[in-house]
């Protein structure tokens, strides 16, 4: 977790923006957003799912999903498309912007910033006018591992 930022103050903040969206704040939308938060990989719905069925086994997948729609509306969590069918997400809030490489033959994520594209992107932005209030960029490839024939999948 980035420095200066707490579990404890993002956890606020959602509950906050979940009950301004009209959704109540139970024990269990508490427990997927507590992971959520805390996990800092990439991770599918359903993974998530069983990080929180550890904890509660009763916690159904329609509550996740719904749960998990609502924290990439409201920003908290990103989705990413890795190529395989499989939507991942992950942790956004009070972290730097970076954008992903995904394998798609091993499904490897691989997260990178260029301050080079990002000016780059600013400046063809701003030649036509354009303000730019949040961008992803995702390049599809072959990881160097999988070009060499040792990935996996």
């Amino acid at each position: 977790m980035p420095a200066g930022v707490k579990l404890d103050d993002e956890l606020g903040l959602v509950q906050q923006a979940l009950r301004q969206r009209g959704l109540r704040w139970t024990d269990q939308r508490a427990r997927i957003v507590r992971t959520a938060l805390a996990t800092h990989e990439h991770y599918t719905a359903d993974e998530l799912l069983a990080l929180c069925r550890r904890d509660d086994p009763r916690l159904s997948r329609a509550t996740v999903y719904r749960t998990l729609a609502v924290l990439e509306e409201a920003g908290f969590v990103e989705g990413l498309d890795a190529g395989d069918g499989k939507r991942r997400f992950e942790h956004v809030l009070g972290h730097e912007h970076h954008d992903h490489m995904v394998c798609l033959h091993c499904g490897a994520i691989v997260e990178f910033r260029d301050d080079e594209l990002e000016r780059r992107q600013e400046a063809a932005a701003r030649r036509h006018g354009f303000r730019i209030e949040r961008h992803s960029l995702r390049l599809y490839g072959r990881c160097r591992d999988c070009q060499r024939g040792k990935g996996g999948a």
